[in-house]
């Protein structure tokens, strides 16, 4: 072979790699695990270009979808080149939640965060919206959401909810010097969170041979707190001896609490995610219920932000080294003497807050139930 045509050939591998090395997604650290610490600001990711962005949620009947929609919204303001943020409710329906994410797809939203209540069953949709160009990032799925980063999604963005349900379980059998009846309130059949939070706590029991789960997995309530009364009521009569009570939702456990302030039972020990009620209720009742501790991990309300700032920093290939996988932060234990773990009962807040949202001032905060 002649110089010259080496010297051709070296010139079309370098471009190629050069080409290669442009087109090339930045990294947004999928499955990277760590806390909120190493959060870092949106601005960072906004870039120039006008960009739209959506929130996909399944059902929106909570504070915390509530919340964490003014989180998601809040946290696009920031960015002036954000020309729209929008926010679709499938309103408990899966197909419409896929018609939702083809529809957002098909306007030209540039990311597409999801809240993925129709779980594998979104992959499709998720999918397709990539291959249209949008930036598409499921959030609070669990660690092991089904799906491929980089082709059915960017990155997947969730609270370690095995974790949370290790945690928990791990305070309970403390608490219960391993032994004890218990009991888990869910939030909808099927639920992706509701499920690993049990798992997690079935890792840790399955060590405990007198820890006895008293129904065969987490109870559905939809994560309404009428449900969850009516369902505690029903396993109250149903089980005389409740030593302690599992759930995933602070605001709806409420109702599960009431049904044992409404029966005359004794409160057991309480693991669930921070609600402001919650605390308050607490005080309210702790003295008449020696029984009556609580162990809660943040709501994580917070994820939304942490999910968009991962779709921008795709949509304009930046690096986004922040976790993707959240560790949450205790927020309560009634059992520990560190004052930080203290319940806080702020009476100026509406009682479905979440005080563990330390990204929202409280004037915002008390916006969103207005």
């Amino acid at each position: 072979m002649k110089l010259l045509d080496l010297v051709k050939l070296g010139a079309v591998a370098t471009l190629l790699t050069s080409e290669a090395a442009m087109a090339a997604p930045a990294d947004q650290h999928p499955g990277k695990v760590g806390t909120v610490d190493e959060f870092l600001p949106v601005s960072d990711f906004c870039g120039t270009k006008p960009l739209k962005v959506a929130y996909s949620s399944g059902y929106s009947g909570d504070p915390w979808r509530k919340i964490s929609k003014a989180e998601f919204e809040l946290e696009a303001a920031k960015c002036p080149n954000i020309t729209e943020a929008r926010y679709t409710d499938a309103q408990g329906s899966v197909e419409q939640q896929i018609s939702d994410i083809q529809g957002l797809a098909a306007q030209g939203f540039d990311v597409i965060i999801v809240y993925p209540d129709g779980g594998e069953a979104l992959l499709r949709a998720m999918n397709q919206a990539m291959k249209r160009g949008a930036k598409v990032v499921p959030f609070y799925g669990g660690a092991d959401f089904p799906g491929t980063p980089g082709r059915d999604y960017v990155v997947n963005v969730s609270a370690d909810q095995k974790v949370e349900g290790k945690m928990a379980a791990e305070w309970i059998a403390k608490q219960l010097d391993g032994k004890g009846n218990v009991v888990m309130l869910g939030g909808a059949p099927g639920a992706i969170s509701t499920q690993n939070t049990y798992d997690g706590a079935m890792e840790v029991f399955s060590k405990y041979p007198d820890i006895h789960m008293l129904e065969d997995g987490p109870v559905a309530t939809n994560w309404d707190r009428a449900q969850y009364q009516k369902v505690m009521t029903s396993l109250i009569a149903k089980h005389p001896k409740i030593d302690a009570v599992m759930s995933d939702y602070g605001v709806g456990a409420m109702g599960g609490l009431r049904a044992f302030e409404a029966t005359n039972t004794p409160i057991p020990l309480w693991t669930t995610r921070d609600a402001n009620e919650l605390a308050c209720f607490y005080y309210d009742n702790k003295d008449k219920n020696p029984n009556f501790q609580i162990f809660t991990t943040s709501a994580g309300t917070w994820l939304t932000r942490l999910a968009l700032r991962k779709g921008l920093a795709a949509a304009n290939n930046i690096e986004d080294a922040e976790p993707s996988i959240i560790i949450d932060p205790v927020i309560d234990n009634t059992t520990s003497d560190d004052p930080k773990f203290k319940p806080i009962c702020d009476k100026d807040l509406p009682m479905g807050a979440h005080v563990s949202s330390f990204t929202m001032t409280k004037e915002e905060m008390q916006a969103v139930f207005k």
